[in-house]
């Protein structure tokens, strides 16, 4: 059996993980305090950057709808800069520079790839707007989004807004349907007491706004981020959110800012997307215990609680399933833990269904099978996060997709 203070641990991270998203449920009926108070009457200059790496026509289609939005044209724009893709990407940025002429499009090259981190930071270069938007390139924007997340601005104290990330491909598959399940509740739940002391954690790189001056003071820190010597590229999204926080500044997740991104379909790419975040969990979490003290003295007992017992959480579960496994495989046999987990994947999925006509998930087992998926990626994906924190992999993207893209677009069609 694991010993007893590793159950400790894990069950009190459980237990805080638990009793998050029932506060979440509370506060969404009991306490609208918890919002931001917006002002729609103000009206910053925004640039929108968007940072691409082999990401084909979806950049068109990205630019496509940010033209749509409901914000005053003569006041936003995009910044498209391509980290060297071997695809056509940087073609359909040139083409949705042609193309929409009522919003102003800049497109860009790095010289050398870089990460998404970095090209965000050159693409920063070619803007003076007051508020930037970072974003991920297949991002999908709701006309209302820019308007929404620069009415939080009006809350001085709030450095960095984050919208709420849908799923645009929720039914292709379960594990589709498993992520729509997971993006729904951390969103509408799990970030809701955060919410509520201004003290988000993590703002999904996917729709990320920051006060100018903000940025420019984290930039220098973004560019010499570094993993034992060697240059850190990912992650930029925590650790973005984590230096507002270090700041003094509050962060929030504005949950009717809305844009929709495609999910990995596949075991393969969701296991490469999920190594990614763990990378940048596990980096995050020793920069935590690193600088502990900065942390308790500056930072709200929410935020230190989050950045501290969730990856413990993660460690810890790791260890217990590896030594009841080891000592005595048959430990988990029985059909309580499958029969709980899919009972709440049950009523998880019925709730998306019926309130979230967007984002409907057609299988009503996905949040049982993420659990299981958990149980079993979590025994690869910390370990193996822990042994290539210098990997330098921007996305999710194979080869041989790239390879395919290239000849379903071909570059002289485009124009």
């Amino acid at each position: 059996m694991a010993p007893i203070l590793l159950w400790l641990i894990l069950v009190l991270c459980l237990l805080i993980s638990v009793v998050k998203y029932l506060m979440g449920v509370i506060m969404r009926i009991s306490f609208p305090s918890a919002k931001a108070r917006k002002d729609y009457a103000y009206e910053p200059t925004v640039s929108v950057l968007m940072p691409c790496y082999n990401e084909g026509k979806t950049v068109y289609e990205t630019i496509e709808s940010i033209s749509h939005s409901d914000y005053p044209n003569h006041k936003f724009e995009v910044i498209a800069q391509d980290d060297c893709s071997v695809d056509d990407s940087y073609e359909w940025m040139r083409k949705a520079q042609r193309d929409f002429t009522n919003i102003r499009v800049r497109t860009g090259r790095n010289e050398v790839n870089s990460g998404k981190a970095r090209s965000v930071c050159n693409a920063l270069q070619h803007s003076t707007a007051e508020v930037i938007i970072s974003i991920d390139s297949d991002c999908i924007f709701h006309p209302g989004a820019i308007r929404e997340l620069t009415a939080c601005f009006a809350e001085p104290r709030i450095g960095s807004v984050g919208g709420r990330v849908g799923v645009r491909n929720p039914n292709d598959s379960i594990i589709t349907a498993i992520q729509t399940v997971i993006y729904y509740s951390a969103f509408q739940l799990y970030k809701i007491p955060e919410n509520w002391t201004r003290s988000v954690c993590c703002i999904s790189g996917c729709l990320f706004a920051i006060r100018r001056e903000l940025l420019l003071e984290i930039e220098p820190v973004i560019r010499s981020r570094h993993w034992f010597g060697i240059p850190v590229n990912q992650g930029e999204d925590r650790f973005l959110t984590h230096q507002t926080l270090l700041r003094g500044y509050g962060t929030y997740i504005n949950n009717d800012a809305l844009c929709w991104t495609t999910v990995p379909n596949t075991l393969p790419v969701l296991f490469k997307q999920q190594l990614r975040w763990r990378r940048s969990i596990v980096r995050d979490f020793f920069f935590t215990l690193r600088t502990l003290p900065q942390h308790i003295w500056k930072l709200h007992p929410n935020t230190v609680l989050t950045l501290v017992l969730t990856p413990v959480g993660a460690l810890v579960g790791l260890l217990v399933v590896v030594t009841m496994l080891t000592a005595d495989p048959l430990a988990w046999a029985g059909p309580a833990p499958l029969i709980t987990a899919l009972g709440i994947g049950a009523v998880l999925t019925w709730v998306i269904k019926k309130y979230s006509a967007q984002e409907a998930v057609a299988h009503p087992l996905a949040f049982g099978a993420y659990v299981a998926w958990s149980l079993v990626s979590s025994l690869f994906l910390t370990p193996l996060a822990l042994c290539t924190m210098d990997s330098a992999d921007w996305g999710t993207r194979s080869k041989k997709q790239q390879a395919k893209e290239q000849q379903e677009v071909p570059i002289g069609n485009v124009s």
